[in-house]
Protein backbone atom coordinates (compact mmCIF):
# COMPACT_ATOMS: atom_id res chain seq x y z
CA UNK A 1 0.00 0.00 0.00
CA UNK A 2 2.79 2.62 0.83
CA UNK A 3 4.29 1.62 -2.67
CA UNK A 4 1.30 2.35 -4.19
CA UNK A 5 0.54 5.22 -2.45
CA UNK A 6 3.91 6.65 -3.38
CA UNK A 7 3.72 6.03 -7.12
CA UNK A 8 0.30 7.58 -7.15
CA UNK A 9 2.06 10.93 -5.34
CA UNK A 10 4.78 10.90 -7.69
CA UNK A 11 2.32 10.98 -10.73
CA UNK A 12 0.39 13.68 -9.31
CA UNK A 13 3.48 15.90 -8.75
CA UNK A 14 4.42 15.23 -12.29
CA UNK A 15 1.09 16.28 -13.40
CA UNK A 16 1.42 19.38 -11.77
CA UNK A 17 4.85 20.02 -12.96
CA UNK A 18 3.37 19.59 -16.70
CA UNK A 19 0.56 21.90 -15.96
CA UNK A 20 2.80 24.50 -14.83
CA UNK A 21 5.41 24.07 -17.07
CA UNK A 22 2.71 24.28 -19.91
CA UNK A 23 1.39 27.44 -18.87
CA UNK A 24 4.76 29.09 -18.55
CA UNK A 25 5.60 28.33 -21.76
CA UNK A 26 1.99 29.31 -22.86
CA UNK A 27 3.07 32.90 -20.93
CA UNK A 28 6.22 32.91 -22.55
CA UNK A 29 5.02 32.56 -26.06
CA UNK A 30 1.65 35.69 -25.20
CA UNK A 31 4.25 37.97 -24.12
CA UNK A 32 6.83 37.61 -27.35
CA UNK A 33 3.56 38.14 -29.62
CA UNK A 34 3.09 40.97 -27.45
CA UNK A 35 6.41 42.03 -27.77
CA UNK A 36 6.43 41.09 -31.69
CA UNK A 37 2.73 43.16 -31.91
CA UNK A 38 4.09 46.23 -30.31
CA UNK A 39 7.20 46.57 -32.69
CA UNK A 40 5.24 46.27 -35.41
CA UNK A 41 3.12 49.14 -34.29
CA UNK A 42 5.75 51.09 -33.80
CA UNK A 43 7.31 50.56 -36.83
CA UNK A 44 4.30 51.30 -38.81
CA UNK A 45 3.50 54.60 -36.67
CA UNK A 46 4.15 57.95 -38.88
CA UNK A 47 7.33 59.67 -37.86
CA UNK A 48 6.41 63.26 -36.51
CA UNK A 49 8.00 65.56 -38.71
CA UNK A 50 10.08 68.59 -36.46
CA UNK A 51 9.52 72.03 -38.57
CA UNK A 52 12.56 73.46 -39.07
CA UNK A 53 13.99 76.66 -37.15
CA UNK A 54 13.83 79.79 -39.01
CA UNK A 55 16.85 82.68 -38.22
CA UNK A 56 14.92 86.17 -38.49
CA UNK A 57 15.58 88.40 -41.30
CA UNK A 58 16.68 85.40 -43.50
CA UNK A 59 14.36 83.91 -46.60
CA UNK A 60 13.69 80.55 -46.65
CA UNK A 61 13.32 78.27 -49.49
CA UNK A 62 11.99 75.17 -50.51
CA UNK A 63 13.10 73.45 -53.60
CA UNK A 64 11.23 70.07 -54.76
CA UNK A 65 12.45 68.48 -57.60
CA UNK A 66 9.86 65.73 -59.21
CA UNK A 67 12.78 62.64 -59.90
CA UNK A 68 16.11 62.06 -59.88
CA UNK A 69 15.79 63.27 -63.77
CA UNK A 70 19.44 64.55 -65.25
CA UNK A 71 17.88 67.46 -66.61
CA UNK A 72 16.15 68.73 -63.46
CA UNK A 73 18.84 68.23 -61.39
CA UNK A 74 20.49 70.46 -63.98
CA UNK A 75 18.14 72.87 -63.03
CA UNK A 76 17.83 72.61 -59.55
CA UNK A 77 21.91 72.98 -59.46
CA UNK A 78 21.34 75.72 -61.79
CA UNK A 79 19.10 77.84 -59.38
CA UNK A 80 21.13 77.18 -55.83
CA UNK A 81 23.92 78.22 -57.34
CA UNK A 82 22.87 81.92 -58.75
CA UNK A 83 20.53 82.11 -55.53
CA UNK A 84 23.34 81.38 -53.36
CA UNK A 85 25.48 84.14 -55.97
CA UNK A 86 22.59 86.91 -55.87
CA UNK A 87 21.88 86.77 -52.00
CA UNK A 88 24.45 84.80 -50.08
CA UNK A 89 23.54 83.37 -46.42
CA UNK A 90 20.74 85.84 -46.74
CA UNK A 91 18.76 82.81 -47.77
CA UNK A 92 18.19 79.25 -46.90
CA UNK A 93 17.52 76.50 -49.14
CA UNK A 94 15.83 73.25 -48.11
CA UNK A 95 16.65 70.90 -51.77
CA UNK A 96 14.70 67.86 -51.77
CA UNK A 97 14.11 65.22 -54.74
CA UNK A 98 10.96 63.33 -55.05
CA UNK A 99 10.65 60.26 -56.30
CA UNK A 100 8.41 61.02 -59.63
CA UNK A 101 5.06 60.06 -57.54
CA UNK A 102 2.26 62.03 -56.57
CA UNK A 103 2.45 60.60 -52.97
CA UNK A 104 6.28 61.55 -53.30
CA UNK A 105 5.80 64.90 -53.97
CA UNK A 106 3.12 65.57 -51.43
CA UNK A 107 5.03 64.40 -48.60
CA UNK A 108 8.27 66.72 -49.44
CA UNK A 109 5.66 69.69 -50.01
CA UNK A 110 4.04 69.26 -46.77
CA UNK A 111 7.05 69.87 -45.05
CA UNK A 112 7.83 73.05 -46.86
CA UNK A 113 4.52 73.96 -45.86
CA UNK A 114 4.94 72.82 -42.12
CA UNK A 115 8.25 74.90 -42.37
CA UNK A 116 6.30 78.07 -43.74
CA UNK A 117 8.85 78.40 -45.77
CA UNK A 118 8.81 82.19 -47.56
CA UNK A 119 8.70 80.57 -51.29
CA UNK A 120 7.94 76.96 -53.02
CA UNK A 121 10.28 76.16 -56.12
CA UNK A 122 8.84 73.12 -58.10
CA UNK A 123 10.91 71.39 -60.61
CA UNK A 124 9.14 69.44 -62.95
CA UNK A 125 4.75 68.94 -63.84
CA UNK A 126 4.35 67.04 -61.25
CA UNK A 127 5.49 68.91 -58.09
CA UNK A 128 4.07 72.08 -59.43
CA UNK A 129 0.59 70.85 -59.67
CA UNK A 130 0.91 69.58 -56.30
CA UNK A 131 2.52 72.65 -54.31
CA UNK A 132 -0.31 74.90 -56.37
CA UNK A 133 -3.14 72.46 -55.07
CA UNK A 134 -2.05 72.92 -51.49
CA UNK A 135 -1.59 76.82 -51.45
CA UNK A 136 -2.56 80.29 -52.42
CA UNK A 137 -0.63 82.18 -50.52
CA UNK A 138 2.78 81.44 -50.63
CA UNK A 139 4.86 82.10 -53.66
CA UNK A 140 5.53 79.36 -56.12
CA UNK A 141 7.83 79.62 -58.59
CA UNK A 142 8.17 76.64 -61.48
CA UNK A 143 10.71 75.45 -63.69
CA UNK A 144 10.90 72.61 -66.24
CA UNK A 145 7.20 72.60 -66.51
CA UNK A 146 6.26 73.43 -70.48
CA UNK A 147 3.03 74.94 -70.44
CA UNK A 148 1.78 76.82 -67.26
CA UNK A 149 -2.07 77.08 -67.57
CA UNK A 150 -2.17 73.17 -68.18
CA UNK A 151 -0.34 72.49 -65.20
CA UNK A 152 -2.77 74.70 -63.32
CA UNK A 153 -2.18 77.59 -60.98
CA UNK A 154 -1.75 79.88 -64.22
CA UNK A 155 -4.26 81.99 -65.80
CA UNK A 156 -2.17 83.89 -68.37
CA UNK A 157 1.31 83.66 -69.90
CA UNK A 158 1.46 87.58 -69.76
CA UNK A 159 -0.21 88.07 -66.47
CA UNK A 160 -0.43 84.21 -64.14
CA UNK A 161 -3.03 86.30 -61.77
CA UNK A 162 -2.52 83.95 -58.90
CA UNK A 163 0.68 82.85 -56.76
CA UNK A 164 2.28 80.89 -59.60
CA UNK A 165 5.12 81.71 -62.40
CA UNK A 166 8.49 80.74 -63.69
CA UNK A 167 10.38 79.67 -66.77
CA UNK A 168 8.79 77.09 -69.44
CA UNK A 169 11.09 74.62 -70.87
CA UNK A 170 9.29 74.48 -74.29
CA UNK A 171 11.74 74.84 -76.81
CA UNK A 172 11.03 76.46 -80.24
CA UNK A 173 8.71 73.97 -81.95
CA UNK A 174 9.42 75.10 -85.39
CA UNK A 175 13.05 74.60 -85.17
CA UNK A 176 13.01 71.65 -83.43
CA UNK A 177 10.44 70.16 -86.01
CA UNK A 178 12.96 71.06 -89.03
CA UNK A 179 16.00 69.41 -86.87
CA UNK A 180 13.75 66.50 -86.58
CA UNK A 181 12.71 66.22 -89.65
CA UNK A 182 16.44 66.46 -90.87
CA UNK A 183 17.63 63.74 -88.40
CA UNK A 184 14.51 61.77 -90.34
CA UNK A 185 15.83 62.13 -93.58
CA UNK A 186 12.47 60.75 -94.87
CA UNK A 187 11.95 57.73 -92.82
CA UNK A 188 8.69 57.63 -90.85
CA UNK A 189 8.62 59.19 -87.42
CA UNK A 190 7.33 57.39 -84.43
CA UNK A 191 5.73 60.41 -81.67
CA UNK A 192 6.36 58.25 -77.90
CA UNK A 193 4.74 59.80 -74.89
CA UNK A 194 3.37 58.97 -71.69
CA UNK A 195 -0.71 59.84 -72.40
CA UNK A 196 -1.12 60.43 -68.74
CA UNK A 197 1.61 63.45 -68.80
CA UNK A 198 -0.52 66.80 -69.56
CA UNK A 199 2.79 68.90 -70.93
CA UNK A 200 4.29 66.04 -73.29
CA UNK A 201 0.69 65.56 -74.83
CA UNK A 202 0.93 69.38 -75.17
CA UNK A 203 4.20 69.23 -76.94
CA UNK A 204 3.36 66.09 -79.00
CA UNK A 205 0.19 68.12 -80.03
CA UNK A 206 1.90 71.25 -81.25
CA UNK A 207 4.88 69.11 -83.39
CA UNK A 208 2.09 66.64 -84.81
CA UNK A 209 0.50 69.90 -86.43
CA UNK A 210 3.83 71.26 -87.71
CA UNK A 211 4.89 67.66 -89.37
CA UNK A 212 1.51 67.77 -90.88
CA UNK A 213 2.46 70.95 -92.57
CA UNK A 214 5.23 69.89 -93.62
CA UNK A 215 4.07 66.94 -95.04
CA UNK A 216 6.11 64.44 -92.77
CA UNK A 217 4.92 60.82 -92.12
CA UNK A 218 4.21 60.22 -88.63
CA UNK A 219 2.74 57.68 -85.86
CA UNK A 220 1.33 58.20 -82.20
CA UNK A 221 2.97 55.84 -79.75
CA UNK A 222 1.19 56.01 -75.81
CA UNK A 223 1.55 54.72 -72.69
CA UNK A 224 0.06 54.99 -68.87
CA UNK A 225 3.22 53.76 -67.32
CA UNK A 226 6.63 52.99 -66.38
CA UNK A 227 6.07 48.90 -67.49
CA UNK A 228 4.85 49.90 -70.81
CA UNK A 229 7.37 51.45 -72.01
CA UNK A 230 9.40 48.57 -73.15
CA UNK A 231 6.72 47.15 -75.34
CA UNK A 232 5.66 50.76 -76.76
CA UNK A 233 9.68 51.75 -77.67
CA UNK A 234 10.08 48.08 -79.54
CA UNK A 235 6.69 48.89 -81.63
CA UNK A 236 7.51 52.21 -82.53
CA UNK A 237 10.86 51.38 -83.39
CA UNK A 238 9.90 48.30 -85.35
CA UNK A 239 7.52 50.51 -87.55
CA UNK A 240 9.41 53.76 -87.52
CA UNK A 241 12.81 54.73 -88.77
CA UNK A 242 12.70 58.34 -86.44
CA UNK A 243 11.09 58.13 -82.57
CA UNK A 244 10.53 61.30 -81.53
CA UNK A 245 10.80 61.94 -77.26
CA UNK A 246 9.24 65.39 -75.90
CA UNK A 247 9.87 66.61 -72.51
CA UNK A 248 8.77 63.60 -70.80
CA UNK A 249 10.09 62.66 -67.16
CA UNK A 250 9.22 58.85 -67.47
CA UNK A 251 11.17 58.75 -70.68
CA UNK A 252 13.44 60.51 -69.59
CA UNK A 253 14.25 58.13 -66.38
CA UNK A 254 14.43 55.69 -69.13
CA UNK A 255 16.58 56.07 -71.71
CA UNK A 256 18.90 53.47 -70.83
CA UNK A 257 16.15 50.92 -72.29
CA UNK A 258 15.31 53.12 -75.10
CA UNK A 259 18.47 53.08 -75.93
CA UNK A 260 19.45 49.37 -76.40
CA UNK A 261 16.00 48.53 -78.05
CA UNK A 262 16.79 51.86 -80.54
CA UNK A 263 20.03 50.47 -81.13
CA UNK A 264 18.73 46.51 -81.48
CA UNK A 265 16.41 47.83 -84.15
CA UNK A 266 19.11 50.34 -86.13
CA UNK A 267 16.12 53.61 -85.35
CA UNK A 268 17.09 56.78 -84.88
CA UNK A 269 16.44 58.73 -81.41
CA UNK A 270 15.34 62.50 -81.30
CA UNK A 271 15.42 63.83 -78.21
CA UNK A 272 14.09 67.23 -76.68
CA UNK A 273 17.07 68.04 -74.59
CA UNK A 274 20.77 67.66 -74.00
CA UNK A 275 20.52 64.63 -71.28
CA UNK A 276 18.65 62.63 -73.52
CA UNK A 277 21.30 62.93 -76.29
CA UNK A 278 24.05 62.33 -73.63
CA UNK A 279 22.10 58.89 -72.63
CA UNK A 280 22.02 58.06 -76.06
CA UNK A 281 19.84 59.81 -78.46
CA UNK A 282 20.98 60.06 -81.62
CA UNK A 283 20.26 63.91 -81.50
CA UNK A 284 18.31 66.65 -79.64
CA UNK A 285 16.85 70.00 -79.86
CA UNK A 286 16.40 71.86 -76.23
CA UNK A 287 17.11 74.31 -74.22
CA UNK A 288 19.59 75.42 -71.41
CA UNK A 289 18.26 73.39 -68.22
CA UNK A 290 20.82 75.11 -65.96
CA UNK A 291 20.91 78.48 -67.51
CA UNK A 292 17.21 77.74 -66.79
CA UNK A 293 17.77 77.23 -63.00
CA UNK A 294 19.49 80.62 -63.11
CA UNK A 295 17.10 82.64 -64.49
CA UNK A 296 14.42 81.03 -62.16
CA UNK A 297 16.66 82.09 -59.42
CA UNK A 298 16.43 85.37 -60.66
CA UNK A 299 12.42 85.60 -60.38
CA UNK A 300 12.71 84.11 -56.96
CA UNK A 301 14.25 86.80 -55.92
CA UNK A 302 12.35 89.42 -57.27
CA UNK A 303 9.67 87.89 -55.53
CA UNK A 304 11.50 87.39 -52.56
CA UNK A 305 13.20 90.65 -52.33
CA UNK A 306 10.76 92.86 -53.51
CA UNK A 307 7.68 91.29 -52.47
CA UNK A 308 7.58 89.64 -49.18
CA UNK A 309 7.58 91.91 -46.29
CA UNK A 310 10.76 90.91 -44.07
CA UNK A 311 13.11 92.90 -41.76
CA UNK A 312 16.03 92.75 -44.42
CA UNK A 313 19.21 94.63 -45.90
CA UNK A 314 17.75 94.84 -49.46
CA UNK A 315 14.27 96.78 -49.27
CA UNK A 316 14.13 99.81 -50.56
CA UNK A 317 18.01 100.08 -51.37
CA UNK A 318 18.18 99.01 -55.01
CA UNK A 319 18.67 102.02 -57.01
CA UNK A 320 16.57 99.98 -59.57
CA UNK A 321 13.28 99.92 -57.14
CA UNK A 322 10.83 102.48 -58.19
CA UNK A 323 8.87 99.47 -59.22
CA UNK A 324 9.33 97.86 -55.82
CA UNK A 325 5.62 96.69 -55.71
CA UNK A 326 5.29 95.89 -59.70
CA UNK A 327 8.67 93.82 -59.55
CA UNK A 328 7.74 91.91 -56.85
CA UNK A 329 4.02 91.13 -57.26
CA UNK A 330 4.30 87.31 -58.42
CA UNK A 331 0.40 87.60 -60.05
CA UNK A 332 1.97 90.17 -62.52
CA UNK A 333 5.58 88.46 -63.72
CA UNK A 334 4.77 86.64 -67.25
CA UNK A 335 6.03 83.34 -67.65
CA UNK A 336 9.38 83.12 -69.46
CA UNK A 337 10.96 80.59 -71.96
CA UNK A 338 14.34 79.95 -73.13
CA UNK A 339 14.07 80.64 -76.76
CA UNK A 340 17.23 81.68 -77.10
CA UNK A 341 19.40 78.92 -75.09
CA UNK A 342 17.93 76.39 -77.28
CA UNK A 343 20.48 74.39 -79.24
CA UNK A 344 21.12 71.30 -81.30
CA UNK A 345 23.09 68.02 -80.13
CA UNK A 346 23.85 64.99 -81.14
CA UNK A 347 25.74 61.78 -79.72
CA UNK A 348 29.14 60.85 -81.57
CA UNK A 349 29.01 57.54 -80.24
CA UNK A 350 25.23 56.74 -81.35
CA UNK A 351 26.10 58.32 -84.47
CA UNK A 352 29.29 55.75 -85.10
CA UNK A 353 27.13 53.28 -84.32
CA UNK A 354 24.19 53.99 -87.13
CA UNK A 355 26.06 55.60 -89.50
CA UNK A 356 24.84 58.80 -89.08
CA UNK A 357 26.85 62.02 -90.06
CA UNK A 358 25.12 65.26 -88.70
CA UNK A 359 26.32 68.67 -90.43
CA UNK A 360 27.54 71.53 -88.64
CA UNK A 361 24.97 73.13 -87.01
CA UNK A 362 25.05 70.13 -84.42
CA UNK A 363 26.99 70.52 -81.49
CA UNK A 364 28.58 66.86 -79.85
CA UNK A 365 27.84 65.99 -76.47
CA UNK A 366 30.45 64.92 -74.07
CA UNK A 367 29.94 61.09 -73.65
CA UNK A 368 31.70 59.12 -71.19
CA UNK A 369 35.44 57.88 -72.17
CA UNK A 370 34.33 54.03 -71.69
CA UNK A 371 31.28 54.74 -74.02
CA UNK A 372 33.55 55.93 -76.59
CA UNK A 373 36.30 53.64 -76.84
CA UNK A 374 33.43 50.67 -77.75
CA UNK A 375 32.55 52.58 -80.74
CA UNK A 376 35.80 53.10 -81.56
CA UNK A 377 36.78 49.77 -81.10
CA UNK A 378 33.64 48.40 -82.92
CA UNK A 379 33.02 46.02 -79.79
CA UNK A 380 29.55 44.61 -79.81
CA UNK A 381 28.38 47.32 -82.97
CA UNK A 382 27.62 45.79 -86.08
CA UNK A 383 25.41 48.48 -87.50
CA UNK A 384 21.53 47.23 -87.51
CA UNK A 385 19.77 48.46 -90.43
CA UNK A 386 16.09 49.48 -89.86
CA UNK A 387 13.76 48.25 -93.02
CA UNK A 388 11.31 51.75 -92.28
CA UNK A 389 14.05 54.22 -92.70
Amino acid sequence: MNRKLTTVVLCCALLALTACGGKKEEKKEETQNAAAEATKEEAAAPVKYTPAVHEEGKYYVGLIQQSDNEALTLASQGFQDELNELMGDEVVIDYQVADGTQPGCDVIIDHFMQDKDDLLVAGGTLALRQASGVTKDIPIVGMGVTDFIIAGGVSSVNEPGGNVTGISDLPPMESQRDYLVHVAGGSRIGIVYCSEEINSGFQCKLMKSYLSDDGAEYGEYTFRDESEIESVITKACEECGTIYLPNDDKLARNMDLIKRISLEKGTKVFGSDESMCKAGALASYGIDYYEMGKRTASVAYDVMVYGIDKPDNYNNEDDEAEDYEDRGDISRISIDRMRDTAVAYYNPVTAEKLGWTPDGTYTAVEVEEEAAQTAQTGEGSGKAENTNQ
